[in-house]
């Protein structure tokens, strides 16, 4: 399992990069760009302490990056337990979405929940658009092994 994901997360690497990339962009234009508030900890409801914008910025990046290579681990063991891995993934990271920019509301200040909402949409959505693509298996001998049904393995014949 673990050099199946390590091939998953090579596979990602140029999406995830490019869905960082996006994240910080995003956070730039509307910390730096249009001025929105940066809370410092959203799930801390009484915090006030804002995120410097620069920093908030760069920590875009690797919050994106490091929480979308989880996504693709975390899709990598659903491929391995079922079938329709993309539907099940894409469903729950719907759902996250939905969930977490409700919750965000609670997070300091009306506007740093309507900052955060949209970093995560234009996280999330490249995200559930691009990663699935990126992890399709090939037909080289190293994904001759693909999971047929969940917890079992079998040998699937090489095409020519």
């Amino acid at each position: 399992m673990l050099a199946s994901i390590g091939r998953s997360i090579k596979q990602s690497l140029l999406p995830l990069v490019f869905i960082g990339l996006l994240a910080s962009a995003t956070a730039g234009l509307l910390t730096i760009g249009l001025g929105m508030d940066t809370p410092w900890a959203p799930w801390e409801r009484q915090a006030s302490t804002l995120f410097p914008p620069f920093l908030f910025t760069l920590a875009s990046f690797f919050a994106a990056f490091s929480f979308c290579t989880l996504a693709v681990v975390y899709h990598t063991v659903l491929r391995a337990l079922t079938i329709n891995a993309d539907t099940w993934w894409r469903a729950s990271g719907a759902l996250f979405l939905t969930v977490y920019g409700v919750f965000s509301f609670g997070s300091g200040t009306v506007e740093a929940a309507i900052m955060l909402n949209l970093l995560h949409l234009a996280v999330g959505v490249p995200a559930l658009a691009l990663l699935p693509g990126s992890l399709r298996e090939d037909s080289s001998p190293s994904s001759a092994l693909r999971p047929m049904h969940p917890g079992t393995i079998a040998r699937q014949p090489q095409q020519s």
